[in-house]
C-alpha cells in the first residue's frame, strides 16, 4: 500500500478506527508522564520550602549562639575589665571585627576565639578573655578603661567609686562623657588640670 492509498483507507472508518486505536496507548502514556512530572514538580517546591526553613532556623541558632557567645562574652569581659557601660555595645562591635571574632564547634561544644598576631607575625587563634587582654593594652581601651579609686571620693562617700582615669579626658568619646556623673566629670577635669600644669 502506496501513501495515497494509506490516506485514503485512513480516512474509512475502519482506517480511522485503527489510527484511533494505535494514538490512545500513546496519549495515555503522556497523561502518565506529565502527572508524574506535575507531582515531581510540586515534591520539589515542598522541599525547596522545607529546605529554606531549615536554613532559616539553622541561621537564627546561629546569630543566637553568637550572641550568647560572643556578645555576651565579651561584654562580660568588658564588664570585669572595668569597660564604660555606655561603650560596650560598640566596643564589642569592633572587637568582634577587628579580632574575627567567631564560635567553632568542637564536638557537641561550641567556642567563641578570635585572631591576634603572633610575635612571628603570624595570627593565632585565642580566647575571649585574651581579645580583651590585647585590646585593653591599646590606646583606645585606655580612654574607656576605668579603675577603681578606693576611698579617694566625694567626703562620706564611704565605698569604692569608679573614676575614669585622669589622662582620658580628652580622648573620652560623646557617650562615654554623657555617661559620667558631674562630681567624676568635675574630678576629672581637675586632674586633667592639674596634669596639665604639673
Amino acid at each position: 500500500m502506496d501513501i495515497n492509498e494509506l490516506n485514503l483507507w485512513i480516512a474509512t472508518d475502519e482506517g480511522a478506527a485503527w489510527l484511533e486505536s494505535q494514538k490512545q496507548p500513546l496519549l495515555n502514556k503522556r497523561d502518565e508522564l506529565l502527572s508524574t512530572i506535575r507531582n515531581t514538580n510540586s515534591k520539589l517546591v515542598e522541599l525547596d520550602q522545607r529546605s529554606a526553613a531549615a536554613e532559616k532556623a539553622l541561621s537564627e541558632e546561629r546569630a543566637a549562639l553568637s550572641s550568647v557567645l560572643i556578645d555576651k562574652g565579651l561584654s562580660d569581659l568588658l564588664k570585669s575589665a572595668n569597660v564604660f557601660e555606655t561603650v560596650i555595645p560598640g566596643t564589642v562591635a569592633e572587637l568582634k571585627e577587628r579580632y574575627a571574632i567567631r564560635v567553632r564547634a568542637d564536638g557537641p561544644n561550641r567556642i567563641a576565639h578570635g585572631m591576634i598576631q603572633g610575635e612571628d607575625g603570624a595570627g593565632k587563634e585565642v580566647s575571649l578573655a585574651d581579645v580583651v587582654s590585647t585590646w585593653s593594652r591599646t590606646p583606645e581601651a585606655a580612654a574607656v578603661i576605668l579603675q577603681t579609686n578606693n576611698g579617694g571620693g566625694a567626703p562620706g562617700s564611704g565605698s569604692h567609686r569608679r573614676t575614669p582615669q585622669a589622662d582620658s579626658l580628652g580622648k573620652l568619646s560623646g557617650p562615654a562623657l554623657a555617661a559620667l556623673s558631674d562630681t567624676e566629670f568635675e574630678n576629672l577635669r581637675k586632674n586633667a588640670l592639674n596634669g596639665a600644669k604639673g
